[in-house]
């Protein structure tokens, strides 16, 4: 999973100190970004842990600290990490309330802790995501063409309803449904031969999603075939 606040607070290197928003640290981090500028939120992408050590602000004014952490949340920064024992020998009260206020994680990072070891840490950790990921989808990609090979159509969908923890159905050319896994999935795969339908209507190779968050799946459509009509669809659920 993608490194989060918690994950960097429970980093046995960093010697991190939650000091505010204590119940929101299961957010994801997409990077460590350090800036003493006032106002840093023109240069914020969003689901930054932002590193500071007050260089430029009134950390003990608690209206400008209020503003500053309001501004910060609203650009989406998930967290603020700020170094003791440069500016401030600890957090000025007024950060901290204002964090705490609006819900913003505040990490006291000591002395002894660079800036550049948490940035280390987040790159480290997503770039350890990214090879999971990357390693999982070439996992997958050879069991589905083992099954392709040695299991029929049937197998395939086995496995692909596996690696989605949800199910599949094949259809032939005319709509009607051809096989589905689990066996479950035969119902649900049977309410969609209109929209396979319409897709079989389109130039292949087509596709469409069907469902959402009020239905009771998110359905995949695909079109099968080389040639302008397709041959088959496949349906994937989730």
């Amino acid at each position: 999973m993608p490194p989060t606040l918690a994950s960097l607070v429970h980093h046995s290197a960093l010697k991190l100190t939650v000091r505010a928003g204590g119940d929101r640290l299961d957010v994801p981090v997409r990077w460590a970004h350090v800036s003493e500028l006032a106002d840093p939120v023109p240069y914020m992408e969003g689901g930054e842990l932002l590193l500071i050590t007050a260089l430029k602000l009134d950390a003990e004014d608690p209206e400008a600290m209020r503003r500053y952490v309001k501004r910060l949340v609203g650009a989406g920064v998930v967290g603020l990490g700020f170094a003791i024992g440069v500016n401030y020998e600890e957090i000025p009260k007024a950060l901290v309330d204002a964090a705490e206020e609006e819900g913003l994680p505040l990490l006291e990072v000591p002395r002894r802790t660079p800036f550049l070891a948490i940035s280390k840490a987040v790159s480290a950790a997503i770039a350890a995501e990214q090879y999971r990921a990357v390693t999982a989808g070439f996992a997958a990609q050879r069991e589905l063409t083992r099954q392709a090979l040695n299991a029929g159509p049937e197998g395939l969908l086995a496995a692909l309803a596996a690696q989605v923890d949800g199910w599949a159905a094949l259809y032939d050319a005319s709509g009607a449904v051809v096989a589905t896994a689990p066996e479950w999935a035969g119902r649900r795969a049977a309410r969609l031969t209109a929209d396979v339908e319409r897709l079989r209507d389109r130039p292949a190779p087509a596709s469409a999603v069907v469902g959402g968050p009020e239905t009771e799946d998110r359905v995949e459509l695909h079109s099968i075939g080389t040639s302008r009509r397709p041959r088959a669809a496949l349906a994937v659920g989730t």
